[in-house]
């Protein structure tokens, strides 16, 4: 049986959930877990805590460390560290406490533990003392992408743009969990590639994508988008003449490459091109004030997220490095098309569902969106399907391999 330990709702739930369906959950602990209804749920006023939960494991036997979690949450608050060093802080707190719950089980059977990277090394530790299999799920492209956030950082040093760098000991502590892990499980390619820059052993690297079904999709019916009989979405599409109006929605970071969005704008000033940024911003708004076809909305509620996509003609997604980036697959799911580097999760198929950004620089961006422009719309526009399903039956696959590399079936 798999044991899954994991910090927030990452995913939404969906290694626990996908083990849940293939019969080999044996467990799941996390830091909070407010069932819906309950009088936890009655406490916590926030959106984001409530979503700690998911009802496809309300029988599961979920552990969670609500009050000793939340009174180190309110310890931090006092004593506000801030940034990397709050973030590290939680993850060592969290793995204490786990630790104490897998000393709870019984000797006796093939026992799997799963935690996601950054938060697994004394878990996967103590697993290795009890001959346990460790999976560690890699939530980013490691050490390389921070090197690639760091040279944009110091290119575009005149947008004031917010960026701390993660201190050596947080390196220091992923490479050992990483070397405690029998298995490493990453979301695109990209991620693989820049894993195996630093030294991770290829035969311990496997690709599984984000989970996304299209009946998990948030398009369609009582969404607010508008669908033909045929799924595509009703649109002018920018290509005829009229205003073609991009939608970036997420980070507004250099990582998502918005310095060079920002710049290709400025190539594109004299075009009927408008663009549309919402989400919460790490780059001083002053980057767009000259461009008066850019507009920023702030964080957008989930309950407004589908009115975003419906409006706009072309997501755009020029980002430096993601280990995947869901919100291509959630316009996808709207029928929208995307606009993507390859730096990211393989989402796009060109002329299908989008377009991908060959050279994510302000010139390349620019002729991209021209290029996209001459096409759209695109009809019949579809996310990819991986399903819960689908990841049950990988990670099934995986465990009969047990050590390292052996996987046969696994993507990679």
């Amino acid at each position: 049986m798999w044991w899954v330990f994991q910090i927030g709702a990452r995913e939404h739930y969906a290694v626990p959930r996908a083990l849940a369906k293939v019969g080999l959950l044996g467990g799941v602990v996390t830091d909070f877990w407010v069932p819906s209804g309950s009088r936890t749920e009655k406490f916590y006023r926030s959106q984001r805590m409530r979503d700690r939960y998911h009802p496809e494991l309300s029988g599961a036997g979920v552990q969670a460390f609500n009050l000793r979690m939340g009174a180190f949450e309110a310890g931090l608050r006092l004593r506000r560290p801030g940034g990397m060093r709050a973030v590290m802080a939680r993850n060592e707190r969290f793995q204490r406490l786990a630790v104490k719950r897998l000393r709870r089980l019984p000797d006796g059977g093939e026992v799997t533990v799963f935690s996601y990277s950054y938060a697994a090394r004394e878990i996967f530790r103590y697993a290795r003392t009890r001959g346990w299999q460790t999976v560690l799920g890699q939530i980013d492209p490691g050490p390389e992408e921070e090197r690639i956030v760091r040279e944009e950082w110091e290119r575009e040093s005149r947008l004031k743009a917010e960026w701390e760098p993660a201190p050596e000991r947080y390196w220091k502590l992923w490479r050992e969990e990483v070397a405690l892990s029998d298995h490493v499980l990453v979301n695109s390619e990209w991620s693989r590639e820049c894993l195996g820059k630093d030294g991770v052993p290829g035969e311990k690297l496997h690709v599984l994508p984000l989970v996304f079904s299209r009946d998990e999709g948030s398009g369609g019916e009582g969404s607010g988008v508008l669908v033909d009989a045929a799924g595509s979405r009703i649109g002018d599409g920018g290509g005829d003449g009229k205003r073609l109006r991009l939608l970036f929605l997420g980070q507004i970071n250099l990582r998502k490459g918005v310095a060079r969005l920002l710049e290709a704008m400025r190539l594109l000033r004299d075009e009927p091109v408008e663009l549309i940024l919402a989400g919460p911003s790490a780059i001083d708004p002053s980057a767009w004030a000259d461009l008066p076809a850019v507009k920023w909305v702030g964080a957008v509620p989930r309950s407004r997220v589908a009115e975003y996509y419906r409006d706009a003609d072309l997501f755009i997604l020029p980002t430096l490095s993601d280990g995947y980036a869901l919100t291509q697959l959630e316009a996808m799911s709207h029928g929208l098309p995307v606009l993507a580097s390859r730096y990211c999760g393989e989402a796009v198929l060109a002329g299908e569902n989008g377009f991908i950004i060959e050279e994510v620089s302000a010139e390349g961006i620019a002729a991209a969106i021209r290029a996209a422009r001459g096409q759209l719309p695109l009809r019949g526009v579809r996310a990819p399907d991986f399903t819960l399903e689908d990841l049950g039956r990988e990670l099934r696959v995986l465990q009969r391999g047990r050590r390292a590399g052996v996987g046969a079936g696994v993507r990679g």
